[in-house]
């Protein structure tokens, strides 16, 4: 006889209105709604299949690893360690300024986590788990965890952290077996991390605070935590098993990078100055001391120092504004960055607007050697740019593009001035200037 599902018992309906919640709830997960669409809102994960994802150091992801279950990309457990059967799933592209956004669930002691700000491939000497090989990204991590068995765990190692680093404040954890929404914000040198609509985790890159911190932490014999590049995104393996769904990531415009802090206006006829010492690991700065004009010395053969009377120059509300008013007898000239002398390892950028031939790493006894970033945008809109030279690689962004660099006679070590170069008649303007140098 058929029943209608009126006359069921009231756990009955209960139950069939749980299901259909839950199927609903599987048809909308790993989908983007019109509005995410439009806010330029991307899937990393379709629910179908791995597609734009590989295994850290791999270029497929590896047979019996992560698999798709019931729309999520799930791990079993294993033995956690970059030899095992399982590893890191990574993304195929890499991410400068982003938000991403994910739902984690984990079981009891479940333990795993989302890195970045990572180079895949890159080597290092430190070990940092039993077993470490050096096959696994190194970098920042929002830590995957089932806070209760891991009481005993620091404070800056429990869900949501910053891993080792930063400890999460306010944050409310759904219990064993329930999807957690995790979300990552990096936004120029501001990194976030999000549980469950709240923020609950804030730093700086190249802060002081935050070079403090590594320094007395597991990552203080390897300079390469906390330093900003392009970065892809893994989900790490350490041996427990996890699910992962709704991974949506959304770039950030380069003019909606933000700084901590807003440099101090100074006069606005800068004066000449002696010259400062080499940079600490992080400078935030725009005062006429930092900035010196070179001009190209034909007689020499050389760049020679000049007062900044060679440009006209002024720094107002945070913003150096620059024109090249040079004349025959000097007929180049560059304004550089004075204030840092980078050496090793570095990372230097900034926002700037207007007319620029190029910007460089000039060598800093003023010898025709530079590494140089040519053909930048040249218009009334703000760019971020980006040099950088890390464990010999040396690389260029110009927002969130990778962008040619060229080298005239420049060694791999050169020790240099990061500097802006303008034609004779070209304005230039230029904020948010941040260094940060390896030790």
């Amino acid at each position: 006889m058929h029943r209608s599902p009126f006359l069921l018992p009231g756990l009955a309906v209960m139950a069939v209105a749980l299901l259909f919640q839950a199927i609903a709830a599987l048809a909308a997960a790993n989908t983007l709604t019109p509005q995410e669409q439009a806010a330029g809102w991307r899937l990393l994960f379709d629910g179908h299949s791995t597609a734009g994802w590989h295994t850290y150091g791999k270029k497929s992801v590896t047979a019996g690893s992560w698999k798709i279950q019931n729309g999520c990309l799930v791990l079993p457990p294993g033995n956690g360690r970059p030899n095992g059967t399982g590893g890191d799933l990574v993304t195929n592209a890499m991410y400068t300024n982003f938000e991403f956004e994910f739902e984690w669930r984990v079981g009891p002691v479940g333990n795993s986590g989302v890195e970045y700000l990572f180079t895949e491939g890159e080597k290092r000497t430190a070990n940092f788990y039993p077993g470490d090989t050096g096959d696994s990204p190194v970098g920042f991590e929002y830590q995957v965890l089932d806070d209760a068995p891991h009481a005993n765990n620091a404070a800056n190692r429990l869900a949501a952290s910053i891993y080792s680093l930063v400890t999460p404040t306010g944050k409310t954890l759904r219990p064993v077996g329930e999807f957690n929404q995790g979300r990552i914000v990096v936004n120029g040198n501001h990194v976030e991390h999000w549980l469950n609509g709240r923020k609950v985790a804030e730093c700086e890159l190249g802060s002081v605070e935050l070079q403090r911190i590594i320094a007395t932490s597991k990552y203080q014999h390897y300079t390469g935590v906390g330093v900003k590049r392009a970065t892809p995104i893994a989900l790490q393996d350490h041996g427990a098993e996890v699910a992962y769904r709704n991974l949506k990531l959304r770039e950030l415009r380069p003019s909606a990078v933000r700084t901590a802090t807003t440099p101090a206006a100074v006069p606005s006829t800068p004066q000449p100055a002696a010259a400062l010492p080499q940079a600490a690991s992080s400078i935030t700065s725009m005062q006429a001391a930092d900035w010196r004009v070179w001009c190209w010395s034909k007689k020499d053969n050389r760049w020679v120092e000049h007062p900044l009377d060679k440009m006209t120059v002024q720094i107002q509300g945070g913003v150096l504004t620059a024109r090249n008013t040079t004349d025959s007898n000097w007929p180049r000239a560059i304004l550089l960055y004075h204030r840092a002398r980078l050496d090793g390892d570095f990372i230097v950028s900034a926002d700037y607007r207007g007319q620029l031939e190029s910007f460089d790493l000039q060598s800093a006894d003023g010898g025709n050697q530079r590494l140089t970033c040519l053909k930048v945008p040249q218009d009334k809109e703000w760019h971020n740019l980006l040099l950088s030279r890390w464990q010999g690689k040396q690389t260029a962004w110009v927002g969130d593009a990778p962008a040619a660099l060229q080298t005239d006679k420049a060694p791999a070590g050169m020790k240099g001035y990061f500097c802006f170069k303008l034609r004779p008649g070209e304005t230039v303007e230029v904020r948010n200037v941040r260094v940060q140098q390896g030790r």
